[in-house]
Order: structure tokens, then C-alpha cells, then sequence
């Protein structure tokens, strides 16, 4: 058949936009995302159920051992930020897994839907969709936990001693801590922008590297890590600077120090999930 005679309604095993189309439809979008659920709704499953027990074994060890005492609001913070941290990540790095074997990245690759339709779905899913489930799964289980640790403490602790609200249930970005030295909110935003720069670089490492990308992308992070903490020693930088939008006062500083933030904060971010997308381009090219 002559291009003369080609048309671009083609059938449905063929993509309906050109590699590295940043065009946007909200149908196929749609169609995208039930199609991503139905191949993927028992791996997420799974992931959260383990990653529900993991934390239940967690807190029957910790809760033990300290007598309930572990479990104040701070340390159910703690909890929380660094599970999100340690499962986002794997959650983050296992979305293009498929891409790691031929068939399924044709799979993948072949959908009929643009580079940007593909991306966003990812976005939605890595940054908004697993943090929320998430968050619902760490408040089915501390709840109950909380009324445990309080019940631990009172049968060990002196009844003087023992305040409740030091064992608040932790919801993090809805309700305003009780006592002064726990995570703000302002400060929670900054740890949650954190982590979606974290994921964002475990998706960018799924798509980069070929094989075992998820412990090369870890093993890249681990020594980036130890390279920023040697170059903070060196420099001593203040963190009334580096963390200077997540504390009180934040309106007053000076340009320098706003600008700082704003590379840290949001430029960074976004460059991760910037790469992410033109990442996902060159494999469609």
C-alpha cells in the first residue's frame, strides 16, 4: 500500500501517536490508566500487604521492647516518613519493570498513547497514588497501635508520668502537632517533596540502566549520599538555610537564601521527573 493511501486510524495494536508525541488526550488517558490497573492491581496489592506486615512485625518487636514507650507521636512520625521512603522507593523503581524485558517494554512501549500520557500516568501513580495508599494503610495500622502503646504505659508507666497527647495519632499534613517539637507542617511538605525526589530518581534509574537498574540506581544514590554528607561537613552549611522554607520566619529571608531553597526544592524535583520523561522518550525513539 502507497503512503498516498495510508490513513492513521490504525488498529488497536498499533500506537495512535507518534514516538515522543507530547499530545494529550483525555480518552486514551483513560483508557491507559484501566489498562495499567488491570496489569498491575495484584503487584500493587501484594506490595502494600507486605509492606503492611513488615510494619506490623516492626511495631510488635519495637512496642515489646520499649513498653510502648516508642510509640509517641514523634516516633510514629518517624514510622511513617521513613517507610514511605524505603517503600516508595521500591514501588518507584519497580513501575517500568516490565521495561527490563523485551517483550513486556514492546508491551509497554507499542500502547496507543502518547510519551507525555505515559508519563503523567506515572506521576499519578508513583507521586499521588502510592502515598495516599500508603498513608491509609499506616493509619489502619497505628490506630489500633496507639491504643496498645497507651494501654503498655499505663500498665508500666507512673499514671503521673503518663500524658496522652504525647501518643497522638500522627496524620501527617492534617492535623497540627500538639507539642512545638514535632514535624510542622510546612516541615512535613518538605520531607514528602523529598521523597518524590527520591522516587523520581528510582524511576529514572529504572529506565537508564539496563539490568539490576534498581540496585545500580541504589547504589548510585548511597554514594551521591555519602558525597553530599562530605561536602556538608567540609562546607558546614547552616540548616536555618538549607531548610529555610520549612521553618518559621520563612517570609523574611533574604533573595540568596530563597533562591538556594528553590533549587533545592523545586528545581531539583523537577529535574529528577524531567529526566524521567526524556528518558521514557528515547525508549520510544
Amino acid at each position: 500500500m502507497s503512503n498516498a493511501n495510508y490513513h492513521p486510524s490504525a488498529p488497536a495494536s498499533t500506537p495512535l501517536s507518534s514516538a515522543g508525541s507530547a499530545s494529550f488526550s483525555w480518552h486514551r488517558f483513560t483508557l491507559l490508566a484501566r489498562a495499567h490497573w488491570a496489569e498491575h492491581m495484584r503487584q500493587y496489592l501484594g506490595h502494600l500487604l507486605v509492606t503492611g506486615i513488615l510494619y506490623c512485625v516492626l511495631l510488635v518487636f519495637s512496642l515489646s521492647v520499649s513498653r510502648g514507650e516508642v510509640f509517641v507521636t514523634g516516633g510514629q512520625s518517624a514510622f511513617y516518613f521513613w517507610g514511605l521512603y524505603l517503600t516508595g522507593f521500591v514501588f518507584a523503581g519497580r513501575y517500568f519493570d516490565g521495561m527490563a524485558r523485551r517483550e513486556s517494554a514492546l508491551l509497554v512501549l507499542m500502547r496507543p498513547a502518547s510519551v507525555l500520557e505515559k508519563w503523567l500516568l506515572c506521576v499519578g501513580v508513583v507521586v499521588v497514588g502510592y502515598p495516599v495508599a500508603y498513608t491509609l494503610l499506616f493509619l489502619a495500622i497505628s490506630w489500633p497501635a496507639q491504643g496498645v502503646a497507651l494501654a503498655m504505659r499505663a500498665a508500666w508507666a507512673d499514671p503521673a508520668n503518663l500524658d496522652p497527647q504525647n501518643y497522638a495519632l500522627f496524620v501527617p499534613l492534617l492535623r497540627q502537632p500538639l507539642r512545638e517539637a514535632l514535624l510542622s507542617i510546612p516541615q512535613q511538605w518538605g520531607l514528602f517533596i523529598a521523597a518524590w525526589a527520591l522516587q523520581g530518581a528510582a524511576v529514572t534509574g529504572s529506565l537508564y540502566f539496563r539490568k539490576v537498574a534498581m540496585l545500580k540506581t541504589l547504589v548510585l544514590g548511597v554514594v551521591l549520599f555519602i558525597a553530599t554528607v562530605m561536602v556538608s561537613v567540609l562546607s558546614r552549611p547552616r540548616d536555618e538555610v538549607l531548610f529555610a522554607w520549612w521553618r518559621d520566619g520563612a517570609s523574611t529571608l533574604g533573595a540568596e537564601t530563597h533562591a538556594l531553597n528553590a533549587a533545592l526544592w523545586l528545581a531539583l524535583p523537577m529535574l529528577l521527573w524531567w529526566q524521567t520523561y526524556q528518558h521514557l522518550r528515547e525508549k520510544e525513539l
